[in-house]
């Protein structure tokens, strides 16, 4: 029994005196470390809080509940020199910068969210990049006060697609970029929704910006289409759907301008076109200052705006667009109005200045002096005049003709198919 108590207190002292081996607990920068070239990284639905560098070709792809947290208040994932960076599903935040990637080539960042960081993604002398299904969300606070989104720097052929920016700075900040695109992109509450320097040949088309100082940004570029987006209620002091300045070969084509204070502001453009746009509601439609004659304002639709089209003195190509104001007749029924529209609106000039003014839009003195203005636009040749102004809505009008030809083609197709089954009854 002695024997037996002993061999029991051996194995006891022995156990406690053998140190205990614990787990290690490896972390994120180890685990991107032992990723070979080229290889995938699945990320488990944790929290890694740590900022880690990426020198390699790598795929990282996370879960719904993966998240990386800056310990340090900054950068939380830098890629430097490399090729073939993907990035997906997980969730960035507490950092300075979300992510940075500088002289990088085939880089896509998808299904990545954003939140409470200063800044979203930097990217700086890169190439081919594709950043998709993105949500960044700022800290709180006044924009000043904040980075942007996305901004990108010295590269070339990007596509920004299908991303919700809110609570920025700039949701996207362009510089000395060639070849980008923005689709379907949504960016809102910030201080410009695309904010384009020194860009050439870059396209900006279904997105929708709404509630920022200015939706679209455009500062010496060339070669732009800005197509089919929505831009609304961009109406703060100072504020613009859409600001071209001093460049050239840009085309503002199929948006619509909804209740923004000045819709287009065209700064010292140049062969450009403004050109089938809906202008609904905005206190101005089209400013244009040190206007080219080469730029173009065409089958444009104006609706319910207090000005349609104003200017510095200078003068665009103006021409076939539909004016909810416009008083002429058609006698010809060619559907152009038989009596020029100059867009030389005294009170409404006013009511843009001093807001208070609107209070007053329909009072007798105010109808005397929008009647005296057409009478002594008449004379007016040059300045804000559209010599062919359209009776309808050219938009609406190709749009109801497109239907109408459906229509009729459905209907031959039936009256074929009837006759057809007609036949084959007779012949039974």
């Amino acid at each position: 029994m002695k024997r037996f108590w002993l061999l029991v207190a051996f194995f006891i002292t022995s156990f406690c005196l053998i140190p205990q081996v614990q787990a290690k607990t490896v972390t994120l920068q180890q685990l991107i470390d032992q990723t070979p070239d080229g290889g995938v990284l699945h990320l488990k639905g944790k929290k890694y809080k740590e900022n880690v560098t990426i020198r390699k070709s790598i795929t990282i792809k996370g879960s719904n509940q993966t998240v990386i947290e800056s310990n340090t208040q900054e950068t939380a994932i830098k890629i430097e020199g490399t090729n073939k960076v993907n990035i997906e599903n997980l969730t960035i935040q507490h950092a300075h910068l979300g992510i940075v990637a500088k002289n990088v080539q085939h880089f896509q960042i998808k299904d990545v969210t954003l939140i409470n960081n200063w800044g979203g993604i930097q990217l700086y002398n890169s190439k081919n990049v594709m950043l998709r299904n993105l949500s960044i969300k700022g800290i709180h606070g006044h924009y000043s006060n904040k980075g942007n989104g996305i901004a990108l720097f010295n590269s070339e052929n990007v596509i920004a697609t299908h991303n919700h920016i809110d609570h920025v700075q700039d949701g996207i900040y362009v510089e000395n970029v060639n070849g980008i695109k923005l689709v379907a992109n949504k960016i809102q509450n910030g201080r410009y929704s695309i904010h384009f320097m020194f860009v050439k040949n870059s396209q900006a088309s279904n997105n929708t910006f709404n509630r920022n100082v200015t939706g679209i940004m455009l500062m010496m570029s060339e070669n732009a289409i800005l197509s089919t987006n929505k831009i609304m209620n961009q109406n703060g002091l100072n504020a613009s759907g859409m600001t071209l300045f001093q460049s050239k070969n840009i085309k503002s084509v199929e948006n619509i301008f909804q209740s923004n204070r000045t819709a287009i502001s065209a700064q010292n453009l140049t062969n450009s076109k403004i050109v089938k746009n809906t202008f609904l509601m905005n206190q101005t439609a089209v400013e244009l200052i040190r206007s080219n004659k080469k730029n173009s304002v065409r089958e444009n639709d104006f609706v319910g705006n207090i000005v349609n089209l104003r200017s510095d003195g200078t003068t665009s190509n103006i021409a076939r667009n539909y004016y909810d104001d416009y008083a002429g007749i058609d006698v010809n029924d060619d559907g152009i109005g038989d009596q020029t529209y100059v867009a030389l609106q005294s009170f409404g000039q006013w009511m843009v200045r001093q807001p208070p003014y609107q209070y007053f839009i329909e009072s007798p003195s105010v109808v005397l002096l929008n009647e005296m203005d057409r009478q002594t636009n008449v004379i007016e040749k040059v300045q804000l005049v559209d010599q062919t102004p359209m009776m309808h809505s050219a938009i609406n009008m190709q749009q109801e003709s497109t239907v109408s030809v459906g229509k009729v083609m459905i209907g031959l197709a039936l009256i074929f198919s009837i006759l057809w089954f007609w036949r084959k009854e007779i012949q039974r």
